[in-house]
């Protein structure tokens, strides 16, 4: 038995033809546009991107130079290096412009400087004008000594020794602050009891507060120095 025939007019065989014939020559075309692209010398891709659109930096011409071309972030960055060999491309450093050490120090820049400096007053004025027992006041006092004691001098002595942000995380940051805040108010104490002065907290208070500022003031140049 054979297979069964199918009869179609010849008007819409020709026209399912003409619409085949259409649709291929389209994709042709399509695939001609994108073959023609990636021929295309990805020099020649880098130069006209930096001519016509003028990225700022490697990062904004590696995303134009992908829109166009499906070429690696490799390949574009050996590309880029081979034409500052020749001479056609210049490369340079970003520049970081360092302000005065007047407009450093206000408290959007240096806000930790500050925040040290009023706990260090407030750690003052709670030993002067709190009582020792018998109010709510006297907490604060507490609370501010032992703040002053356990965590400040490490914080301004890590400061100084690290003052690049990306040096330390927050987490080994802390840990310094804490383990070195210890170790000072250590040596202080050590310091005080062998003076005429004594170890008390009304003593030992204001030598931490001392410290504890003059290592800020030193923490803040070494920031300013390196930012």
């Amino acid at each position: 038995m054979g297979l069964p025939k199918l009869r179609l007019p010849l008007s819409v065989f020709l026209m399912a033809l003409n619409q085949l014939t259409w649709r291929t020559t389209l994709l042709c075309k399509h695939a001609n546009k994108k073959v023609g692209a990636q021929m295309k010398s990805l020099e020649t891709v880098i130069l006209d991107i930096l001519e016509t659109k003028q990225p700022e930096n490697v990062k904004e011409l590696v995303q134009l130079v992908q829109e166009q071309v499906d070429a690696k972030l490799e390949d574009i960055q050996k590309e880029v290096k081979n034409l500052h060999r020749k001479g056609l491309v210049s490369l340079e450093e970003p520049t970081h412009h360092k302000g005065n050490f007047i407009s450093f120090l206000s408290p959007r820049k240096s806000r930790w400087f500050w925040i040290i400096i009023c706990t260090s007053i407030l750690s003052f004025a709670s030993i002067i004008f709190f009582p020792e027992t018998g109010t709510p006041l006297s907490y604060l006092r507490y609370i501010f000594a032992f703040v002053l004691v356990a965590f400040l001098p490490g914080y301004c002595l890590t400061e100084t020794l690290f003052p690049r942000e990306d040096a330390l995380d927050v987490i080994e940051r802390f840990t310094f602050s804490i383990g070195l805040s210890f170790a000072i108010t250590a040596l202080v104490g050590l310091f005080l009891s062998f003076t005429p002065i004594g170890l008390t907290l009304a003593t030992s208070l204001p030598a931490l507060g001392s410290l504890v500022i003059i290592l800020a003031i030193v923490a803040l140049i070494r920031k300013h120095k390196t930012q």
